[in-house]
């Protein structure tokens, strides 16, 4: 009896269509599109049954946590411009796979979790979905693929089904992965940074072109990140752009844009210390690379506190600071000099000392 539910299974995959989630349009075509891909109740009873759920209901083990660095690509040498990556250079680069079958992107953010939109995963039956790391030809996986089983998908309480607002969710495996040189996190974004204007790198396996096939094997593509004023003077107009997404592409003349990068992979931006930061996640977007429509992504960077929050049984990998500017650290050791006696003649005639400021957005 068990074998044959699993062949039924098997067969019933063969016949899943998998879209091209960001190529498809604004989000009621994409929910439209993703309802096409998910199956029935009936199935989800089938599938209930074929063994233990993975869900994890105890409190998690204390793990001790080996030193690693966040945001490191594998390659000097980036291909730019809507080309493919070299192997592996995306090391954080995950795919969701539903019955076998990609279907949308993600991002590793520590060793038990990846981050993506919301809108790829609910609804979905978590037990359902895989999660593979360190692919690069979808025709051709290498012997260092990485699968993981999803042990809980958590949506973010605020995602609208509507606007896409909050279009963001974290999916916890079933174990660990070994974080290494071959596979480690993506940065999260700096809290404060809006980065309009700087040049952000989408990687995905999405369509080349809108309405054509994915692509066999990761691509990365340049495109201009724009502010909100930009994006909201686009075709979209302001309604439709909240504070929680950031736009980047080519308003004019369009011609590049995310349908390169599948709903739920990564928007990068480089920081100050060369390390790749997630500013958005791939969510929605009128076509592909049309002018005055450009992609639309989660802002991440409003996230931050709540990835933490909700991955506190993980093992996360540091995050470089940026260095202190040279004027402040040059006004700090004059005014030491000059000011450091009558500052402690003044502390001990007032009996008190000064506190310092609350310290806010840890990281």
């Amino acid at each position: 009896m068990r074998y044959e539910y699993i062949c039924f299974l098997s067969v019933l995959s063969l016949c899943l269509a998998t879209p091209s989630l960001r190529g498809v349009s604004e989000p009621g075509k994409i929910l439209e599109s993703l309802s096409n891909l998910r199956q029935n109740s009936f199935l989800d009873w089938i599938v209930s049954i074929l063994g233990p759920d993975y869900t994890d209901t105890n409190a998690p083990a204390k793990r001790e946590c080996p030193a690693c660095g966040c945001g490191n690509i594998n390659t000097r040498h980036r291909i730019v411009g809507g080309q493919e990556t070299e192997v592996h250079e995306y090391p954080w680069m995950a795919m969701l796979m539903w019955f076998g079958s990609f279907y949308c992107g993600a991002s590793l953010v520590n060793d038990q979790y990846a981050v993506t939109a919301a809108h790829c995963v609910n609804g979905f039956y978590h037990r359902l979905i895989t999660v593979r790391l360190l692919e690069h030809n979808r025709q051709d996986s290498n012997v260092k693929i990485v699968d993981r089983r999803v042990s809980r998908v958590l949506v973010h309480p605020n995602y609208s089904t509507v606007n896409f607002d909050s279009d963001i969710a974290l999916i916890r495996f079933n174990e660990p992965v070994r974080l290494g040189i071959d596979m480690h996190p993506v940065c999260l974004p700096t809290p404060t940074e809006t980065y309009a204007g700087q040049t952000a790198v989408v990687t995905g396996w999405g369509a080349l072109s809108e309405g054509g096939p994915v692509s066999d094997t990761l691509q990365e593509v340049e495109v201009p990140v724009l502010s909100q004023q930009e994006c909201r003077d686009s075709n979209y107009g302001s309604s439709k752009i909240t504070d929680n997404m950031i736009c980047a592409g080519y308003v004019e003349e369009g011609g590049k844009d995310s349908c390169q990068g599948d709903s739920g992979g990564p928007m990068h931006v480089i920081s100050g210390e060369q390390t790749y930061q997630l500013a958005g996640i791939v969510s929605w977007g009128e076509g592909c690379a049309k002018p005055g429509s450009p992609g639309v992504y989660t802002r991440v960077s409003n996230f931050n506190e709540w990835i933490r929050a909700n991955t506190r049984d993980s093992c996360a990998c540091s995050q470089p600071e940026e260095p202190a500017a040279p004027e402040a650290m040059s006004t700090t050791t004059t005014e030491q000099t000059e000011a450091g006696t009558a500052a402690s003649s003044e502390t001990s005639q007032a009996g008190e000392s000064t506190e310092p400021d609350p310290v806010t957005d840890l990281i």
